[in-house]
């Protein structure tokens, strides 16, 4: 949805194709909801007052953040069980005030097999994202569109051609490597073939025989239901609302008009949303109840948004959306090339780093440089 003053691919991306100059970056606030309380958690004076957590506890939190920022690698924090390492870096209290209700929130209950390299991460981007104790965040007005039909057009002017839309059947090859698409019937020879699903839907596209040599996926997988509302005027003062109280069954309320311009949107732009495993009953309710569900929840802590006339609403919902590693995740990365002529890159790439967009085109980086590299060697050592 939006971008941050570190995520310098995206920004390099934008300057490549001529629309860096339409980039806009604002401070934005952050808020906390817990035990029926709604309260900010924007600068470091409010961090000093945080509610949820003693003095102690809180001084013993900020300690942690800043070893986050000192260490500069995930090092053997792969291996380390999160909740754990939590308490022993945070404190009990801590812990079970603060993190356990977010991963709660965030993981459907279903947290005990990651790693500590997550919160890490997390921890290290955020702070990287203020300046002068505020969260700084921007947005390109018609969002990643803007960034990816500039990206055609370059490609296209270069002689490159684009095909969006076309249905591929299945990716072509066998134990040897990949041949090429088939597309409505017909094989349609390349030099090499990119799959930036993720490994569940990449592996059904594969013919038979080549399917053996893509690599088995050690992730699970967290799917998302997001109602999305338009309403006539803001409802928070907050971007983003962290959900603590665990008798509200969300993930987060996120009001991105707050970064995004209302009138590219005709209004307040919300998204209420929740993080969920796979086999959720959230995926399948009904879509209005699902919807009234969860405006009530969003209005149990927005009491604003009970005032605002909603313009429109519309509930999305996907079963696979964020992989997850789990305890020695970066030992069990897939292989992104994993035959010849075939390359499978996706969000699973992404580790430790958060999935984001910055992050994906990190990826794409890698997936580009070792095509060109292989399309460019000698075919005896690409067989090889």
């Amino acid at each position: 949805h939006v971008t941050r003053p570190p995520d310098g691919g995206v920004t390099g991306r934008a300057e490549e194709v001529g629309v860096a100059w339409r980039l806009r970056l604002r401070p934005v606030g952050t808020g906390f909801y817990d035990e029926g309380r709604l309260f900010s958690m924007t600068t470091p004076r409010e961090f000093l007052t945080f509610p949820i957590l003693r003095m102690r506890d809180r001084a013993r939190l900020a300690a942690f953040v800043a070893w986050c920022q000192r260490r500069g690698s995930l090092s053997d924090l792969d291996d380390v069980p999160l909740m754990p390492w939590l308490q022993e870096r945070c404190g009990r209290r801590t812990a079970e005030r603060l993190w356990r209700p977010l991963l709660d929130s965030k993981f459907d209950g279903r947290y005990a097999d990651l790693p500590a390299s997550y919160i890490w991460a997390r921890t290290r981007r955020m702070s990287a994202t203020r300046e002068r104790g505020r969260e700084i965040m921007g947005w390109l007005p018609g969002g990643y569109t803007t960034l990816i039909e500039g990206l055609r057009s370059r490609i296209e002017r270069s002689g490159g051609q684009v095909h969006a839309g076309t249905r591929v059947e299945r990716i072509a090859g066998d134990a040897r490597g990949a041949s090429g698409l088939v597309v409505d019937g017909a094989h349609l020879p390349f030099d090499a073939v990119a799959c930036t699903l993720l490994p569940p839907q990449a592996r059904k596209l594969l013919d038979p025989e080549l399917r053996t040599r893509a690599p088995e996926d050690s992730c699970r997988y967290l799917g998302v239901v997001c109602v999305v509302l338009r309403v006539d005027a803001p409802v928070s003062p907050y971007y983003m609302l962290n959900v603590t109280d665990r008798s509200i069954p969300l993930t987060t309320v996120v009001e991105t008009t707050h970064v995004v311009d209302p009138e590219h949107v005709g209004g307040s732009l919300i998204y209420v949303a929740r993080y969920v495993n796979p086999e959720n009953p959230d995926l399948t309710r009904d879509a209005d109840e699902l919807a009234d569900s969860y405006v009530a929840h969003a209005t149990t802590m927005l009491p604003e948004l009970r005032r605002r006339r909603v313009l429109a609403r519309a509930v999305q919902r996907a079963r696979a959306v964020e992989p997850i590693h789990v305890l020695g995740g970066a030992a069990n990365i897939p292989e992104m090339f994993p035959a010849p002529g075939l390359a499978l890159a996706s969000s699973v790439h992404v580790y430790p780093e958060v999935v984001n967009g910055q992050a994906v085109i990190g990826v794409a980086d890698r997936l580009a440089e070792g095509l060109i590299a292989r399309v460019r060697a000698p075919v005896q050592a690409v067989a090889a």
